[in-house]
């Protein structure tokens, strides 16, 4: 439910005119810098927070993309689709620059070394290409997404419903329906391209 009412809110606040509701919503950014950085933190507990950061990241795009293909089947014109594109680069831009200062000053006070990242870094690498879990039968990729802990159900949920609903504003033309059989490959050729990708850095 929680999700529902965030890509909601992130829905009106990239489609309002008045940029009050963006703003704020830049502003939880810099409420979490503020929120972590006097915490005392160790190399486990920073990993913990970094994952938890991919994860946030990974679902932003991916309810952006969502009010995207909302907006596209609702009829945006490219003149909206321009501006959209200006604001989504404004959410992420501040994403990246409140989880940089952020780590920053973790690892300042908390007397850590920057490089933990390289560390964190190759134990996912590790992960994605089964690297210490041969033993395992398993895709690979659930090694990644139980160490990083995303819960994978409710987001599936949450796009599956979003697609529904752009699905009764698209018109039944061909062009329509081909948007969404092209938007289904894409997503399915990035998937691969990047699990190959992955694998060979």
């Amino acid at each position: 439910g929680i999700l529902f009412v965030h890509v909601a809110t992130l829905n009106v606040a990239m489609n309002s005119a008045d940029q009050a509701l963006l703003t704020l919503l830049i502003s939880g950014n810099f409420a979490e810098i503020k929120s972590t950085v006097f915490k005392k933190y160790n190399k486990a507990a920073l990993f913990k927070l970094t994952v938890s950061d991919i994860c946030e990241r990974f679902k932003l795009v991916l309810f952006l993309s969502l009010v995207l293909l909302l907006n596209i089947c609702q009829g945006m014109e490219y003149s909206q689709f321009v501006n959209y594109g200006k604001t989504c680069g404004i959410v992420l831009t501040t994403e990246l620059l409140a989880d940089w200062i952020k780590h920053a000053f973790i690892v300042k006070f908390n007397i850590l070394k920057a490089s933990c990242y390289p560390e964190y870094e190759l134990l996912l690498a590790g992960d994605v290409t089964g690297f210490g879990h041969e033993e395992l039968n398993l895709d690979h990729s659930h090694a990644v997404v139980k160490r990083i802990g995303f819960a994978q159900m409710p987001l599936i949920i949450v796009m599956l419903k979003f697609v529904k609903e752009a699905a009764k504003y698209a018109k039944s033309s061909w062009p329509s329906k081909s948007f969404f059989c092209v938007f289904w490959i894409v997503l399915v050729i990035t998937k691969v391209g990047l699990g190959s990708l992955l694998q060979r850095i």
